[in-house]
């Protein structure tokens, strides 16, 4: 899919389509995402979130086991949290169960991308379309980079910190990386994720 830098201002449109949700898509999230999402499910632990079969680890860059949304198979391939509905329009629309506070950070900033560059302290955002027929991208809807920037800071931050983490965790093995995973929702996670951090030598 074509990527384009963004600068400021971007068209996008969300049309709850749904595709995004569905299919193929590989849904990556972060250490915060995992807490939030166990936090909204009343887990006490984000262990569960595995246990249950609601997220899986898969080996991505450098060798790194990173947590996706599992999927569920039947009737086809879509998100768990996916919800859809059909309106008096006779259109089926896919809603998110965790909108708007607890959805991924990367459903959150979709169709932006970010590309985070922890060696030269660098990040720049590119428009990816979600999927390769998204009809979002074709709505002249204007969006500004600086206002989800804002909206998203602390978010913005704790994932950069994940990133960091995984960088010092290159060549460990994937049981490091399920202890990593398993964090206290009764605990801050700013806490955990300073605990993390200086057991890492950040």
């Amino acid at each position: 899919m074509k990527q384009i830098n963004i600068d400021e201002y971007y068209s996008f449109g969300c049309t709850c389509c749904g595709d995004c949700c569905s299919g193929n898509m590989k849904i990556h999230i972060n250490l915060f995402d995992l807490f939030k999402i166990a936090v909204r499910l009343g887990f006490s632990s984000t262990g569960t979130l595995f246990s249950a079969n609601l997220i899986k680890l898969v080996q991505g860059q450098n060798g790194a086991w990173i947590p996706i949304i599992n999927f569920k198979k039947k009737p086809f391939p879509f998100c768990p949290w996916l919800i859809n509905e059909q309106g008096d329009d006779d259109v089926l629309r896919g809603f998110c169960s965790l909108h708007p506070h607890d959805k991924p950070l990367v459903c959150k900033m979709a169709p932006v991308g970010r590309v985070a560059d922890l060696t030269e302290g660098t990040e720049s955002y590119i428009l990816t379309a979600p999927t390769e027929n998204c009809p979002g991208m074709v709505v002249c809807e204007e969006n500004r980079l600086s206002v989800m920037k804002k909206e998203l800071r602390q978010e913005l931050d704790f994932e950069l910190r994940f990133f960091a983490i995984l960088e010092k965790m290159e060549g460990m093995p994937q049981e490091s990386y399920k202890k990593l995973y398993l964090l206290d929702c009764a605990v801050p996670f700013e806490k955990q994720l300073k605990d993390l951090e200086s057991a890492y030598e950040i």
